[in-house]
């Protein structure tokens, strides 16, 4: 576990039961590994949905450099979105991870 807060545990994606037991969070963890070292970031973390909060949802976390400025991870976390876009629609995953985020930070 890395942190637990009010919204949820976050912890390493690899540790989640959820990603290692769907097939799209683990197929989109894995390509989001590989974008992580492409774009020089760092772990990417996982947070599962709070089943007591309605407006939460799975979400990957990528962490960012701590000396990165806002407007460099802001440039970075587009391209992930955009490529991470175009990889869900090539599987086919596009419902089974509509409602799950992801976020690039230097947070954590």
């Amino acid at each position: 576990m890395i942190y637990r807060g009010c919204n949820g545990t976050v912890m390493l994606s690899s540790e989640s039961e959820v990603v290692k037991n769907n097939v799209a969070y683990s197929q989109l963890e894995k390509y989001l590994i590989t974008l992580s070292a492409k774009y020089g970031l760092g772990e990417v973390l996982f947070r599962e949905r709070n089943p007591r909060n309605n407006n939460s949802t799975d979400s990957f976390y990528i962490r960012a450099p701590k000396d990165w400025s806002i407007k460099k991870i802001f440039e970075v976390w587009d391209c992930i979105i955009e490529d991470s876009d175009e990889f869900i629609e090539s599987r086919g995953y596009d419902s089974e991870l509509e409602l799950c985020d992801i976020v690039v930070s230097g947070r954590y």
